[in-house]
């Protein structure tokens, strides 16, 4: 019989790896990551009351006839459409990459792909869409990816850093939907629906934001890798107390390190900035 301490011996697990070895829950069924992003190739054919429809599931891209990005889904064409290419030109072709037909509207596409390509029109399991920074962004992401990861691996967004990876250090603090977060703790898929904005979206076009502007003039950092996080705090703080005391910013700050300077010139900087 195995030693009491063996049997006790802690076999912990995180959440995300937790969710990635036994499955995660969509709509009330438990579905198992293996099978998440699963597709099967080749052609088949389904019965119907009145024709017989084409499946096809050779893998295809669709192409944004405006900018040539390619999209795996036919959804996530419809989405970059309509949030990049809204006003749109009439006389712009989509072309099926099925059967290469082009057609003149994204309703004409749909009606030929439910017809002629059932499966085209279906959602691909995995698939999100992320609204970061006022941009949405549909993509297939695992079930145990962060939103950390995907910000900056995915998307490019690599001013939000990540430190600890664990919920300790503050470095890649996000807001969503207002309040402040750590990407590295937020599933990606968890973030469909809500607003996330990172310290990229701060920034008026070439203009800093003035938490970031306060940073800089007041040398509020050294390394600087957990500056973005830092800011992205004091930003949320500012919103619900334009002038903090010094214990009201340590309060904010207590779930934000840094390892290469003084936390009293940090302080200082969120309490000169108040207003």
């Amino acid at each position: 019989m195995p030693e009491k301490d063996e049997l006790t011996k802690d076999s912990s697990i995180s959440r995300r790896q937790f969710i990635k070895n036994t499955g995660i829950v969509v709509g009330g069924t438990a579905i198992g990551s293996s099978a998440l992003l699963a597709a099967c190739k080749g052609d088949t054919t389904t019965e119907t009351a009145t024709n017989t429809v084409k499946v096809t599931t050779t893998v295809a891209k669709f192409v944004c006839p405006y900018d040539s990005i390619e999209f795996d889904t036919f959804a996530a064409l419809q989405s970059h459409v309509d949030s990049a290419h809204e006003a749109g030109d009439p006389v712009t072709k989509y072309l099926c990459p099925y059967d290469n037909q082009e057609f003149s509207s994204l309703a004409d596409l749909k009606a030929h792909l439910e017809a002629q390509h059932l499966e085209a029109i279906a959602p691909i399991e995995g698939m999100v869409t992320l609204k970061v920074n006022g941009k949405d962004y549909p993509i297939v992401v695992d079930p145990n990816w962060s939103l950390g990861f995907v910000l900056r691996e995915k998307l490019g967004l690599t001013g939000t850093k990540i430190g600890c990876d664990r919920g300790e250090c503050g470095s890649c603090t996000v807001h969503m939907d207002g309040t402040p977060v750590y990407a590295c703790m937020v599933l990606a898929c968890e973030a469909e629906g809500h607003e996330v904005l990172t310290i990229e979206g701060l920034a008026n076009g070439a203009e800093m934001h003035p938490v970031q502007k306060l940073f800089l003039e007041r040398s509020t950092f050294q390394c600087g890798y957990c500056t973005p996080g830092n800011i992205m705090t004091t930003v949320a703080l500012y919103k619900k107390t334009p002038k903090p005391t010094r214990a009201q910013a340590r309060e904010a700050l207590s779930g934000n390190l840094c390892f290469c300077i003084d936390y009293t010139r940090i302080i200082d900087t969120i309490v000169a900035g108040g207003s």
